[in-house]
């Protein structure tokens, strides 16, 4: 009432909690036209690296803290918090709160098992028909499922990029999680070692990229005009970021030392898609230093990204 009396004081009151759903449910006026939402994912690597006695130094370090301590507040900001006793408590909550009092979902055991094989195929195509043969649960309930967790900012659905050749691309998005520390929690991995030597190590990394790059908008307010490319003839390109009519394509690679064979899809993207206004291409990657590969094809080190990534948005 208060608000619709002086309508011109504005930001007055701010409402916060860790789950927008639950809020505005209890709401009893839906402030239609008088309401901003904003939403605050988990801190990204400029916030990490501002917080005292959290400042890692090389991007090995980095990508390695943001895995095995996570991006969430509360564990970032305090070291002395066990953090898969902090990733337990808070997928519990999340799961009896969230997911069975306000959604419904009854079978909490399935849906658990399907935030951890799901998080085992981060960063790759969705494919719900397999999950659903693993799981014995149908097509429509992980559906729903897959819904909630990305209404609840637990994932991001990648899509695909569409131009005149859309039928010669894959229409399923790719599954990312918005935080890497959640995915190493579900999958078990809790050492430097096996982060980096396992088998999900270069997904990881292409996930840590992509969850930085959804906070890069998110925290401008923006809508992400991100996709990923990969054709009937095997020509894949793990990001590309549209900003007006132009692309600009991005290889990841969990590499200290990219090589030129690491820039051929590339290249092969800007030949195939030669009639697009195509940016210059870039590698991110573990690297210190921004070299180039190609003439067209130059290598991005991690500490560079959030401000390149900036001048995209």
């Amino acid at each position: 009432m208060r608000i619709d009396v002086q309508r011109a004081k504005r930001g007055r009151f701010i409402l916060t909690g860790s789950q927008q759903f639950h809020l505005i449910k209890n709401l009893g006026d839906s402030l239609s036209g008088r309401i901003a939402l904003f939403t605050l994912l988990p801190f990204n690597i400029r916030e990490t690296a501002a917080i005292p006695d959290r400042r890692e130094k090389g991007a090995r370090a980095v990508f390695i803290a943001a895995c095995l301590r996570g991006s969430f507040p509360e564990i970032s900001i305090h070291k002395k918090i066990n953090v898969n006793s902090w990733y337990n408590g808070y997928l519990q909550t999340y799961l009896e709160r969230d997911i069975r009092n306000i959604h419904a979902v009854d079978n909490l055991r399935d849906f658990q098992k399907f935030m951890q094989l799901l998080a085992a195929r981060c960063a790759q195509v969705l494919n719900l028909s397999a999950l659903s043969q693993d799981l014995g649960v149908t097509v429509n309930t992980l559906k729903r499922w897959i819904s909630l967790l990305e209404a609840t900012q637990i994932i991001y659905l990648l899509p695909p990029y569409y131009n005149n050749l859309g039928k010669r691309i894959t229409k399923n998005p790719k599954v990312y999680f918005l935080d890497c520390g959640l995915v190493a929690f579900l999958v078990g991995i809790r050492d430097a070692a096996h982060l980096l030597q396992g088998p999900m190590a270069g997904a990881i990394f292409e996930n840590y990229i992509i969850q930085e790059t959804v906070k890069a908008y998110f925290n401008h307010g923006l809508r992400p005009r991100i996709y990923y490319l990969r054709t009937q003839n095997e020509l894949e390109v793990d990001l590309i970021i549209e900003k007006s009519l132009q692309l600009f394509p991005c290889e990841i690679k969990l590499s200290q030392s990219p090589n030129t064979a690491m820039a051929q899809p590339l290249e092969r993207f800007r030949r195939v898609f030669g009639k697009l206004d195509i940016g210059p291409a870039k590698i991110v990657c573990l690297s210190d230093k921004a070299t180039f590969l190609t003439r067209s094809v130059s290598v991005l080190p991690l500490a560079d990204f959030p401000d390149w990534l900036k001048d995209k948005l």
